[in-house]
């Protein structure tokens, strides 16, 4: 990691207190897996209930900073299937392979790194905002029969998902997209598009346009377990989809989202930069 980058993610850990308690907590407080084939929690009208608090198991800051909920690198069932390692450990890196031009974008945008968008407390978009920085600050999810709701900690980010698979509105675009959920059997499948082509996909310059889509899929493994996977298409930046997969796990019930004081438009060009970098880009 350069010394830019290791100061952006500072940066972006300092942007909330809660991460200086958190992992302590977390860790002497882990909530323990259900037994396996335990009955899964469910709402009346018999679907998974994906209430709770949660945060990325492994991965991203939360690997970088504060390790998993529980000690280890937890790895989603079936290791050595899409995104995950064959005989356990963190589930593997995507894998980005981008158009020449998008390539050559992307080689700029490293030698950028002050323009992520969360350096301006900008929303991180989808799938950024579970992947990265969800290992750090957790999400409530909140259900009932006709819609599923994130409220990330992060940015104070919310998605409101209807379950209908109702069609995206026409002539909208937003950092988050338009999120349409449906339930396929037990797993909650989520249809995302109609992007503004603004966020970056984490702190490494790689990046996605309007023509980002994005299908999410839930699934409720146990009680403090679900586990998420996300492809990503992009016709205009990348030549194949980019796959993720990482599990949630359950945040003990004493702990609760904090207010999270980044506020749109802040900047942090001293941290996001080298020092001469800095100073010439403070001088303009």
């Amino acid at each position: 990691m350069t010394r830019a980058l290791l100061a952006a993610a500072i940066c972006a850990v300092a942007a909330a207190g809660s991460w200086l308690w958190r992992p302590l907590l977390a860790q002497s407080a882990a909530v323990p897996s259900s037994a396996t084939g335990a009955a899964l929690p469910r709402l009346p009208d018999g679907r998974p209930d994906l209430q709770g608090l949660w945060l990325k198991s492994a991965g991203g800051f939360q690997g970088l900073f504060i390790g998993s909920l529980d000690g280890t690198n937890f790895a989603a069932p079936g290791g050595g299937g899409r995104g995950g390692r064959a005989g356990g450990g963190p589930p593997a890196a995507p894998r980005y392979e981008y158009t020449p031009e998008a390539e050559a974008e992307r080689q700029d945008r490293l030698k950028r790194g002050y323009e992520d968008p969360e350096a301006r407390c900008h929303l991180p978009g989808v799938p950024r905002a579970l992947e990265q920085p969800a290992g750090l600050y957790p999400v409530q999810i909140i259900q009932d029969e006709k819609y599923v709701a994130l409220l990330h900690e992060a940015m104070h980010d919310v998605r409101i998902i209807p379950t209908d698979n109702s069609p995206h509105p026409r002539n909208y675009w937003a950092w988050d997209g338009d999120s349409r959920g449906r339930w396929d059997g037990d797993t909650f499948v989520v249809d995302v598009s109609n992007f503004n082509g603004r966020t970056w996909l984490d702190m490494a310059g790689n990046f996605v346009d309007e023509n980002e889509h994005v299908l999410e899929r839930f699934r409720l493994l146990d009680r403090d377990t679900i586990l998420y996977e996300a492809t990503v298409t992009d016709p205009t930046v990348f030549v194949k989809p980019i796959e993720m997969r990482f599990t949630l796990k359950r945040v003990p019930q004493e702990q609760q989202i904090l207010e999270y004081s980044c506020l749109e438009g802040e900047r942090s060009l001293q941290h996001y930069t080298d020092e001469d970098g800095g100073k010439k880009r403070r001088a303009k």
